[in-house]
């Protein structure tokens, strides 16, 4: 364990660059419409000669209006000819400044895709986390006098490079920026060799040893809540090897390396977890008890998961992340007044267009409260008016910038006409008690089968009762239910729903703590393998 006053320096070295970003965002803040065309500008002033901004002739575009009148709107499956030539290894394709890396995220409907990062692209990143933190140590000052448990996925991606371009990035430090990881590694509870770790159970092991063996946590950032509830539920399983590797401190279990072993705890902190380990629910007070702030995602898909951790977490304060993509942050939650109810957009990380339910776009200042929009963004990794997928809600404004809530990704399933959304079927499914998805079934009659985790004392037909009344509030599910083209709802129950959803995940190349909760299941594989019921060793 870093003594106090290396940890503390560590911290002010992170929050003093943090303080930097946070000046300059909040003149963003002060001129939205300015500060975004200034990064418009300044995304594609060096790409000029660019295969790209020749075939689009960046040269000639000296307004927004211009950018968006020349530049149509793109998918992945759009930008997938320009990204494959990067992959073939050719350069001056999308941006003038070479791809430092690839970022592997899996396709909802059409397969993987590769996300190029260039360094400039790396920076966008570091724009919108460090007000973030800067806002945060202003309002929650505790959550920086200890120790961070950031997410740290165990290394299931069998490492590998394009040419000589590497797929992945080091570290989630690298979103801060390379001057800070020393820096970031000395205030993280869990040893960075524990992201080596590649088989589950020996990194959930060494993952627990280690926040166990930290009395000082005082902040956990981490993606999809369900990361951290799977660590807190596994506790009381794991417990007797836990307390082991804690009491003698070998660590062999956690197959931690000879040079770095976990340092045994002594005798009063064993007792403490021991006590707080037996009770149930777990004691997580008692275990951490200058536990000051999670962050974790809030909305959309999350929104129950979220509630569940605050409740295994009552000490501390969840506050809700902002939307951060693997192409380039959408929101940060952080504040241009000073009363941070949702996330702002990231406003000097990319440029970011809103398209409303008429197909128009719009700027970040000429959104409509309650009104919702499907975001475009235009970064510096070579995403010219990309289609994102994911749709937000205004909230109105803080200030001069709009209050933003993710509500879900932008699909829909459209079996007869029925075009049922992500975020309105989770909506729907906020009825059923634990893990749900809907999955749309074509045949034998076209229908929805209702995918619920198994739970004692649960009447299944009760929740798909509940479900299907809810389903049809939508009037195009309704009339397709009365004219018969759609079947009635079924309802499958799946043993270990999450963790199999998990489990798939992580074999199709996803990073552990980025994966969400299912809603839409549109995926036949990930269907077979939750209504299969094939066991999954996760």
């Amino acid at each position: 364990m870093a003594p106090l006053k290396s940890l503390l320096k560590s911290w002010a070295e992170i929050l003093d660059a943090a303080r930097i970003q946070k000046t300059r965002f909040d003149r963003a803040c002060a001129s939205p419409g300015e500060a975004q065309a200034a990064l418009l500008s300044q995304i594609l002033s060096p790409n000029t000669q660019t295969r790209f901004g020749r075939e689009h002739r960046f040269s000639e575009i000296s307004s927004a209006d211009e950018f968006r009148s020349r530049v149509p709107i793109r998918s992945y499956e759009d930008f997938r000819p320009w990204i494959d030539e990067l992959v073939a290894g050719k350069s001056n394709i999308l941006t003038r400044e070479p791809v430092i890396a690839f970022e592997e995220t899996g396709g909802s409907t059409s397969g993987g895709k590769l996300i190029p990062y260039t360094a400039s692209s790396l920076l966008a990143f570091r724009a919108a986390v460090l007000p973030w933190l800067s806002d945060l140590a202003d309002r929650r000052p505790r959550a920086f006098a200890g120790k961070a448990y950031v997410a740290i996925s165990p290394a299931t991606r069998v490492p590998r490079t394009i040419g000589a371009i590497p797929v992945g990035l080091p570290s989630e430090g690298a979103y801060l920026g390379a001057d800070l990881i020393p820096a970031f590694l000395n205030v993280l509870a869990t040893p960075p060799w524990v992201a080596a770790i590649s088989d589950m159970k020996h990194w959930r092991h060494a993952t627990l040893a280690s926040l166990l063996a930290c009395p000082d946590l005082t902040i956990v950032s981490i993606w999809s809540p369900t990361f951290f509830i799977g660590l807190l539920e596994a506790l009381p399983v794991l417990a007797e090897p836990l307390l082991k590797t804690l009491r003698d401190g070998t660590g062999q279990f956690a197959r931690c390396p000879a040079d770095a072993p976990l340092l045994p705890c002594d005798a009063a902190r064993l007792r403490v977890i021991e006590k707080a380990i037996a009770r149930a629910p777990i004691d997580t007070p008692l275990i951490w008890p200058n536990l000051d702030t999670v962050s974790a995602w809030a909305d959309g898909a999350s929104r129950s998961y979220a509630r569940q951790l605050q409740n295994m977490l009552p000490h501390a304060v969840l506050q809700p992340k902002g939307l951060l993509a693997t192409e380039g942050a959408v929101t940060t939650p952080c504040s241009a007044s000073g009363s941070l109810i949702w996330p702002v957009p990231a406003l000097t990380s990319a440029f970011l267009e809103f398209i409303d339910e008429a197909g128009t776009s719009r700027l970040c200042t000429q959104l409509r409260a309650g009104e919702s929009y499907r975001v475009v963004m235009t970064n510096a990794g070579g995403f010219y008016r990309y289609d994102l997928g994911d749709r937000l809600r205004c909230h109105g404004y803080d200030g001069l910038v709009p209050l933003l809530e993710f509500l879900g990704r932008d699909i829909a399933s459209d079996l007869v006409g029925e075009k049922l959304s992500e975020h309105f079927v989770g909506e729907a499914l906020a009825v059923v008690d634990g893990p749900a998805c809907l999955a749309p079934r074509p045949a034998p009659v076209p229908h929805y089968e209702l995918l619920v985790e198994t739970r004692p004392g649960v009447s299944l037909q009760h929740a798909a009762a509940q479900v299907e009344d809810r389903l049809r509030a939508n009037p195009q599910y309704d009339y397709a239910r009365r004219m018969g083209q759609l079947a009635p709802l079924t309802v499958q129950p799946v043993d270990r729903l999450l963790d199999r959803y998990v489990a798939h995940e992580t074999k199709r190349g996803r990073r552990f703590a980025d994966i969400k909760p299912p809603t839409l299941l549109r995926d036949a594989a990930a269907y077979a393998t939750l209504t299969n019921q094939v066991d999954c060793d996760n």
